[in-house]
């Protein structure tokens, strides 16, 4: 299988990432008798519920200091001691201090909803069309009429991988929706993944609201459900209001997804992010930080 390439915007260079489970991946994605067992067994949900299950106990505790080294995770952002989460999973969902991720306050600027791995996408009519991997429509994604409204617009990929802290914050003042689920299967959000052609965010299960926002219109959030992500936290399932930078939810054990859908001519996506995801190539982001501002700001 490829490697799979990252903008890193701070050091401005091409970076290879570090995947997690890489030989588990390369034999799932790389083998054909991988790949019939992620399509056959993997993807439902009981494998999913099980390891999720051994996640939350005690006997992966030790697990944690060994991810820490192994994938550089700094611990110096984290709101607790090491010794003081008790398994897997509750590292997992960690939280940071509070000044590890500074929120961009100004009101024109489009700032990430997480940490994460970034690609953007134009809405060519009601499809978008990834450089690599399969193509959805957007009403695939929603099974519903709103995705009418989303005709031409822009189509946000945030990948959160193992490594990433796995918090996601709302990215404007305003008003949330009631979520909706759309139940789906359970595959992998990893690119050796959706490099096979797999209908992943259109067939995974996953949750949506709309966000009224102050600055950017009616903006679809979505959270993607995949393989070894044993639940998605969402603090308002009922609805209610959002704050810029505050914290929308949480995935629990696993890699997963946000996809925001912006309507026509609303949103300026910054150069870098622009330049890279038309070569197919995600940029990495931070909680909080700018990636563009509203189109209309010159």
């Amino acid at each position: 299988m490829h490697d799979i390439p990252l903008y890193n915007r701070r050091t401005q260079t091409v970076e290879t990432e570090a995947v997690f489970e890489r030989g588990l991946m390369d034999f799932l994605f790389g083998t054909r008798t991988g790949f019939w067992l992620a399509e056959t067994v993997l993807k439902q949900r009981w494998p999913t519920a099980l390891y999720a299950l051994w996640q939350h106990s005690g006997f992966t505790k030790p697990k944690i200091k060994t991810f820490v080294a192994q994938y550089g995770i700094n611990v110096d952002e984290i709101e607790r001691p090491l010794d003081s989460f008790t398994s897997f999973n509750d590292f997992f969902i960690r939280k940071l201090k509070e000044a590890a991720r500074p929120i961009d306050r100004t009101p024109a600027h489009l700032i990430s909803p997480a940490d994460s791995r970034l690609l953007a996408y134009t809405i060519r009519s009601d499809t978008v069309l990834p450089v690599k991997g399969r193509a959805f429509t957007v009403r695939e994604l929603l099974r519903a009429p709103v995705a009418d409204e989303y005709l031409d617009g822009l189509c946000l990929i945030f990948r959160l991988a193992p490594v990433d802290y796995h918090r996601f914050g709302y990215i404007d003042d305003g008003e949330q929706s009631p979520i909706t689920v759309v139940n789906g299967f359970y595959r992998s959000v990893n690119p050796l993944a959706i490099w096979r052609q797999l209908p992943v965010f259109s067939e995974n299960q996953r949750e949506y609201c709309v966000l009224h926002t102050r600055n950017f219109g009616d903006v679809v959030h979505v959270d993607v459900g995949a393989t070894g992500v044993g639940r998605i936290v969402q603090h308002q399932r009922q609805g209610g209001p959002s704050q810029r930078g505050a914290e929308k939810g949480y995935f629990e054990f696993g890699g997963s997804t946000s996809i925001l859908l912006f309507k026509a001519n609303v949103v300026r996506l910054d150069d870098d992010i622009a330049e890279y995801s038309a070569k197919g190539i995600e940029t990495l982001v931070r909680y909080g930080e700018k990636i563009g501002m509203q189109a209309s700001v010159t």
